[in-house]
């Protein structure tokens, strides 16, 4: 938002409760062939048609489309034409093949399509019938009219085989740095290229901001805490050259910044730690991959080996924790605990992969040419399934750490390891195979086959079926009624004694990673289709379209090597996208928005970069740098452009020509985002516990927001009001709302009362020494300073000191209100 606004008040004016501040979020629903499939069969489409083109459009974009890609595109689209028959276009299905039109509007029986469906000359699809209900889809298309949108007359390949047009596919072009401004003379490379766009409009950017908020603002950017008082005294009177550069390294290099950085990525690529659905179970090694996060961060790790490790850690360095660990980015998606149905939840799994990985990585939005080509982007649907095959044979892999018992020790858990067996009989294993049995049989079949004889996709499903054995069958709680209550205790007295040594059979695994499956591998192809063409490993044509070299690597030679090409692909010099994507998130992260305003899509969709030289400058910076994070947010950060005031000498002229801020003439103010609300509060209180790195901990405990654990359908209640996301998808932008509960929490949450009675305990010890006729105006300086790093101005002095000599119950009611106030929820 733009600021100053009339009507809003000053960043260090007190009020209550907090102003508003709304960004409404756009989001794209992408529907799946799944979901129309469903839509399909679970409608009668007997029904009169309406004869409004909308409901026509409706229909045909519903239901005909997606009924026509899913049964008849593999056959008669683009190059794939039998019979001279396109099924893609609404002039070619109109014109028909060689046997004459397809389609006559209105006339089933001229109409040769209706024909061919129905079996009585021609036979399509010629694999299997459409089903009853699916003809009826057709037959009522074509008795309404068989309407066809107007820009789909052409063939749908002829949209997506011009690829020269599409900005973020183009190689990095950032032009000469421009000169300096008439008006400004910025030695930095940013500053002149936010200077003349300015120039070209005629504003200028606002001065710099006062030393006090920039180091809180940059305290908040960095390490996603509030500055304390005295770093801030500090700060503001060091005199030295450098102050602010050196201020900028520390805080680099405060374990806290891997923290924050951390949270931010964990956004991304949909982090939690359950496994979503119904029964949201818990994953309690789900936490090694945020480490591993944290860790790379802090350590400086190269970008290219950051996405490396996450996409083929496994190949790259099979036997290394840290990179296995990595690797559980592909483990992070929803799993349904009892989904009998394998063959349809490792389809969608993978989709899921491939979805993310190309909007973490690439920003393109693939998903949407999974069912047909892309209608906006040059994306055809060929594609989607050439970047799936690189998942093709990947399966999942629970790791133990390899044992380091000694020879006695073993002993012992060889024989706690023969009486649970003895204990459990046969009764066990009758319990986990009841569980196999619900599913199909084919996929019984594979599940029971000697390992070293399964393909991959075998492998697989057997995966999916030993994990339901497993969890349902042997560690739930229908073993110990199997048992029995004497059985069960002994059992359960067994298991204790093996967990001293890490060799529970029913524990979780060290660590939820993955590998490549061993067989054969199934070859890629439409969904449902066992024959036909197949996808080989390779990159969307936008971007070459080259097949990727997949070599087992020398490391892992049992591996396909097809996820670390596609790693090093990601990271090369032909591909400029990966760049530009990264540096325009950290660009958001410091902006509040970044410089391609759609940071998960880059394509038509999206929108355009606001200073497409300064984004690819950027990008070769970060190139240049040996793909360095950290340079490029301390060049960020550096700049007098992030350096600059929220308030403007000329903001009413500047609203007018750029109300949004898109040219950046001032800071744009920013709320605090969830995890820096719930931490300031702890540091507010003198209460936070600084331990960097463990396992999540439940409950609300005095940590760092980051270490709560993360469950997709119950959240913190504090952070879920406060529009943290739960992990159901990658957010690559958080909604950030003003709502009615937030208020109610704010004002009358148990919770935030107890964070003002301890907020009011700790600024009474702050205060044990100071005369008596002197604390209440103390108090208001004190809690104000602690809060929102700035003294408190004489106005609100005067107003809240007379409430805390109302004693105790008057300094909560003022420490309430202060962290209800726009100086301790904005960032100026």
């Amino acid at each position: 938002m733009g600021y100053p606004k009339e009507g809003l008040p000053s960043a260090d004016a007190t009020t209550f409760p907090p102003a508003k501040m709304t960004v409404k979020a756009t989001k794209c629903l992408r529907l799946v062939s799944s979901f129309f499939l469903v839509s399909l069969v679970s409608n009668a489409w007997a029904e009169p048609a309406s004869s409004s083109d909308d409901e026509r459009m409706k229909f045909f974009e519903n239901h005909v489309r997606p009924l026509l890609v899913e049964r008849c595109f593999e056959c008669q689209s683009g190059e794939n034409i039998a019979g001279g028959l396109r099924l893609d276009a609404k002039s070619l299905t109109i014109d028909g093949g060689d046997s004459g039109p397809a389609v006559v509007a209105g006339s089933l029986e001229e109409s040769l399509l209706v024909s061919a469906i129905r079996y009585e000359e021609l036979e399509m699809p010629p694999d299997e019938p459409l089903s009853a209900k699916q003809q009826a889809v057709i037959e009522r298309w074509i008795r309404d009219g068989a309407y066809w949108p107007q820009s789909d007359s052409g063939p749908s390949d002829q949209a997506v085989t011009d690829f020269s047009q599409w900005w973020a596919s183009q190689p990095l072009q950032p032009g000469p740095i421009p000169a300096s401004s008439s008006t400004t003379d910025s030695h930095r490379a940013i500053d002149r290229y936010i200077d003349r766009a300015l120039d070209a409009v005629g504003l200028q950017r606002a001065p710099a901001t006062d030393r006090a908020q920039l180091i809180r603002r940059l305290s908040f950017d960095l390490i996603g805490l509030p500055p304390t008082p005295e770093a801030i005294e500090r700060f503001v009177h060091d005199d030295r050259p450098g102050a602010y550069r050196r201020l900028v390294q520390r805080m680099l290099a405060d374990p806290a910044y891997g923290e924050r950085m951390a949270r931010l990525w964990l956004d991304l690529v949909r982090y939690a730690e359950s496994d979503g659905w119904r029964a949201d179970a818990f994953r309690p090694q789900a936490w090694r991959y945020r480490q591993f996060v944290t860790d790379a961060f802090n350590s400086g790790m190269p970008y290219d080996q950051f996405v490396a490790l996450q996409i083929a850690g496994d190949e790259i360095s099979p036997g290394d924790e840290e990179s296995l660990a990595a690797v559980g980015f592909l483990r992070l998606g929803i799993y349904e605990y009892n989904q009998r149905d394998a063959e349809g939840q490792w389809q969608n799994i993978v989709d899921e992969i491939t979805d993310v990985t190309a909007d973490v990585f690439l920003a393109t939005g693939i998903a949407c040419a999974k069912c047909h080509d892309h209608k906006f982007d040059p994306i055809p649907r060929s594609d989607y399934y050439r970047v799936r095959s690189v998942f093709e044979p990947l399966t999942f892999v629970d790791w133990e750490r390899p044992n380091n018992r000694t020879a006695e020790q073993q002993r012992e858990v060889d024989r706690l390891l023969a009486e649970l067996r003895e204990i459990e009989g046969d009764d066990i294993k009758k319990l986990g195979e009841s569980v196999v049995e619900k599913f199909p049989l084919h996929i019984q079949a594979m599940y029971r086959k000697p390992p070293q004889q399964r393909t991959a996709y075998e492998e697989q499903m057997a995966y999916l079926v030993a994990r339901q054995y497993y969890e349902e069958g042997l560690a739930g709680n229908k073993a110990e009624k199997k048992l029995g209550k004497e059985r069960a205790e002994r059992r359960a007295e067994i298991l204790k004694q093996l967990d001293r040594f890490g060799a529970n059979p029913y524990q979780p695994a060290d660590l939820m990673t993955i590998a490549d499956a061993t067989g054969q591998i199934r070859p890629t192809r439409l969904p449902g289709r066992s024959s036909g063409r197949s996808f080989e490993p390779g990159i969307p044509q936008v971007f070459g379209g080259d097949q990727l070299d997949c070599q087992p690597p020398q490391e892992s030679p049992r591996s396909t090597g097809r996820r670390s090409a596609l790693a090093k692909w990601i990271t090369s010099e032909n591909n400029a996208i990966a760049a530009r994507v990264m540096v325009n998130r950290l660009w958001q992260y410091h902006f509040g928005t970044g410089l391609v305003r759609s940071p998960n899509d880059f394509g038509q969709l999206g929108s355009p970069p606001s200073h497409p030289e300064l984004l690819d400058y950027l990008a070769v910076r970060f190139v240049e740098s040996g793909w360095d994070i950290q340079a490029i947010q301390r060049e960020i950060v550096l700049s007098e452009t992030y350096q600059q005031s929220s308030v403007h000498p000329d903001a009413d002229r500047a609203m007018q020509m750029d109300a949004d801020n898109r040219l950046l003439w001032h800071k744009s103010v920013r709320r605090l985002d969830a995890e820096q609300y719930r931490d300031a509060l702890l540091v507010a209180m003198g209460s936070m516990h600084h331990q960097v790195g463990g396992p999540s901990v439940s409950g609300t405990p005095p940590r760092r927001s980051l270490y709560l654990r993360r469950m997709r359908n119950s959240g913190d209640e504090m952070l879920t009001a406060l529009d943290a996301p739960p992990g159901l998808v990658g957010t690559a932008k958080r909604d950030v709302t003003t709502t009615a509960p937030q208020s109610l929490m704010m004002m009358n949450s148990p919770r935030i009362m107890g964070v003002a009675n301890k907020f009011a305990e700790r600024i009474r010890r702050d205060l044990s020494e100071v005369p008596s006729d002197q604390f209440d105006r103390a108090f208001v300086r004190r809690g104000h300073l602690l809060i929102a790093g700035v003294p408190a101005d004489d106005a609100t002095v005067a107003l809240l000191a007379p409430l805390v000599a109302g004693g105790n119950s008057g300094q909560v009611d003022v420490c309430h209100i202060l962290i209800n106030s726009n100086a301790f929820l904005f960032i100026d």
